[in-house]
């Protein structure tokens, strides 16, 4: 009987498990926000936040004009931030919304 490697047999058993999704979730939502921070300061990253998550697109919502529009210019360097804390690949498209619509 051949034995799989501990490696493989977690990630088959949580792949499944929608809490697992969650928290991956949660910790792109985290990092996300510690991104905002380390790229634009505290007092200005107050004024947006992750939206959603869903196949590699990260969606943002702000209620401010003029920290949508500085999103959409530091759009690449978030992106790559957020990335270089998750140590992968993980989000490849930013998008950012005006709150209420």
């Amino acid at each position: 009987m051949p034995f799989d490697s501990l490696k493989r047999v977690i990630a088959s058993r949580t792949s499944n498990d929608p809490r697992m999704h969650d928290f991956q979730i949660a910790r792109i939502f985290e990092a996300s926000r510690h991104a905002l921070i380390a790229v634009w300061g505290e007092q200005k990253a107050a004024l947006v936040g992750p939206l959603s998550f869903r196949e590699g697109l990260l969606k943002f919502e702000t209620a401010s004009p003029t920290a949508k529009q500085q999103l959409g210019v530091d759009k690449l360097k978030l992106k790559n931030e957020i990335n270089r804390r998750l140590g992968g690949m993980t989000v490849r498209e930013i998008q950012i919304q005006s709150k209420g619509f």
